[in-house]
């Protein structure tokens, strides 16, 4: 069986390589390699302009239309990765009996249109398969838009493996990780999971709409894996895990592990950890094995919103947390804490004094944006209008608060200049 595997372009006003590759994807491929099927693959965003630290970077971007739902947008909006014509040049010599296209945001869905449309015209006996994040949240909007002759949600991989004719078997598949060395002739950074899913339940996630479960890959796993592509150069590993210190007895064997082997190499979790599961040990040990500027989760120090939104920390537990960073080596200005930016009913004064009281604890603020996202409990307060996935983008979502706009923009630069002082900068 021939299998050509798509990641498509980003379509958006903005985009950088924070650490992006299609995880899922990569193992459901390298899964079905092990099984035996030939696969080519296409990252149509493996192409930076530029280099960054850690491995990040900016993409080779080329300028585009606007579609008509965000002709009010005074921005530019921009196909990001390879060009048309290397996209087209990549597929020669190629004879696919299945194709397979991931989604990620559900706003970058015209990526994937943009994409069938080529390959409907180069392969027309090919059967073109959707899968990812926006076929699981848009599911409908996908099936009428994509153009793909079958759409699967995440829940649906014993239909989507029995339509390629290949057995699925549940414990292979999550304990996969992916095989880099098959898709990738360069890799800046790796990506990887200790575990999928995650055990709370936020009204702004729709985590449990992707995975409902909380599953652990077993530690010796995972230590060969790093080791082995640490051996091999890579030098930053990027956890995609949305709770790797829950549980923290694992967290702290696997650091335990990995301080052993010396392998010199950088962590990063731009999706978070919990701070409530901190104890001086982990702290240390998080130093210890290479964990550069570690994320925390927090969004809001209201007390009402935080049991209202799954209770995962408060402000006790961030008081605690931050000092046993310190006490674990890092210094101010070398640990960030998110806060949730332009959710509804949001008193951005309140706001203000978070960020004020993060950065006399030493952490830096990192705003995260917020959209509407389907399947959550806050994606219910939005009109009809907002089935629309493009209007789903966090980075445009405040021109749809045009009372607040300037204000969001004030409190954005106002983190970055307290960021830049506790840095030193």
């Amino acid at each position: 069986m021939n299998i050509l595997a798509i990641n498509p372009w980003i379509y958006d006003f903005a985009a950088f390589d924070f650490w992006l590759k299609p995880y899922g994807f990569l193992v459901i491929l390298s899964y079905l390699k092990n099984q035996g099927a030939k696969v080519d693959y296409i990252d149509c965003l493996d192409k930076k302009n530029t280099q960054a630290t850690f491995g990040r970077g900016k993409y080779y971007f080329t300028t585009v239309p606007k579609p008509a739902a965000l002709k009010n947008i005074p921005r530019y909006f921009k196909r990001y990765g390879i060009t048309i014509e290397e996209f087209k040049a990549r597929l020669e010599g190629k004879n696919p009996d299945y194709i397979l296209i991931t989604s990620s945001m559900t706003y970058w869905y015209p990526g994937i249109t943009e994409a069938v449309n080529m390959l409907k015209e180069k392969f027309p006996a090919a059967k073109i398969i959707l899968g990812g994040t926006y076929a699981t949240l848009c599911f409908e909007h996908a099936k009428i838009n994509s153009g793909c002759d079958f759409v699967f949600k995440n829940g649906s991989l014993e239909d989507f493996f029995k339509t390629l004719k290949v057995t699925f078997d549940y414990e292979t598949f999550y304990s996969q990780l992916p095989l880099y060395e098959h898709f990738y002739n360069k890799l800046d950074y790796v990506v990887l999971r200790t575990s999928w899913g995650c055990p709370y339940t936020c009204d702004y996630c729709a985590i449990k709409e992707l995975f409902p479960l909380f599953l652990r890959l077993r530690q010796e796993k995972i230590l060969k894996f790093i080791t082995g592509y640490a051996h091999r150069g890579a030098k930053d590993f990027v956890l995609y895990d949305d709770a790797f210190l829950y549980e923290p007895d694992y967290a702290r064997n696997l650091l335990r592990a990995l301080e052993k082997e010396k392998l010199n190499i950088n962590f990063h979790t731009p999706n978070a950890l919990h701070l409530r599961f901190l104890d001086k040990e982990i702290a240390s040990l998080l130093k210890q094995a290479g964990f550069r500027n570690p994320h925390f989760g927090l969004e809001t120090l209201n007390p009402g919103l935080q049991k209202l939104w799954g209770d995962k920390v408060n402000r006790q537990d961030l008081i605690r947390g931050t000092q046993l960073l310190k006490e674990g080596g890092f210094k101010n200005g070398e640990f960030s804490v998110y806060l949730l930016l332009g959710y509804p009913g949001q008193n951005l004064e309140e706001l203000r004094q978070d960020i004020d009281f993060l950065n006399s604890l030493g952490a830096r603020v990192s705003l995260a944006e917020f959209s509407p996202v389907p399947g959550t409990k806050l994606f219910q307060q939005y009109p009809e209008s907002f089935s629309e996935p493009l209007l789903h983008n966090n980075s445009i979502f405040g021109f749809f608060q045009n009372d607040k706009f300037k204000e969001f923009w004030e409190i954005k630069n106002y983190a970055r200049t307290l960021n830049k002082k506790l840095s030193g900068l």
